[in-house]
């Protein structure tokens, strides 16, 4: 499947089409971005979960023009949440971390995704 066809057939909650595929993917954009705070527990079942701590980081706008805002991470490990969802039907999608992620020393697990919400860990170094 191309990049085009991905954002095209299987994405929905998109931004910018021409901003966010190339040809070695489609970037996605993040919606909400939540610090970890402590861990949670789940036992051997599954059946009792309880999710862990989390802390809402809000963008900040770096001057008057600036439409959007930035998310400023300290180090530590972050659970993101995507604008765009795997459309109901979508194959199974892969997802994998931006290279411009990881030259700034960021890691992001990659996971393989089923239809609905897109969410990731961000793992960002101290």
């Amino acid at each position: 499947m191309t990049p085009e066809e991905l954002f095209d057939d299987c994405l929905e909650g998109t931004v910018y089409r021409d901003k966010q595929v190339d040809a070695h993917g489609v970037h996605l954009t993040a919606r909400d971005v939540r610090r970890l705070d402590a861990a949670g527990r789940i036992d051997f079942g599954g059946s009792e979960l309880a999710p862990c701590a989390t802390q809402a980081i809000q963008p900040q706008k770096a001057g008057p023009d600036d439409e959007y805002g930035w998310w400023r991470l300290e180090g530590g490990t972050y659970l993101v949440v995507f604008n765009e969802r795997l459309k109901e039907g979508a194959p199974p999608t892969l997802l994998t971390p931006n290279a411009r992620l990881l030259s700034c020393g960021c890691s992001v697990a990659p996971l393989v995704c089923r239809p609905g919400e897109l969410r990731s860990l961000l793992t960002v170094p101290s």
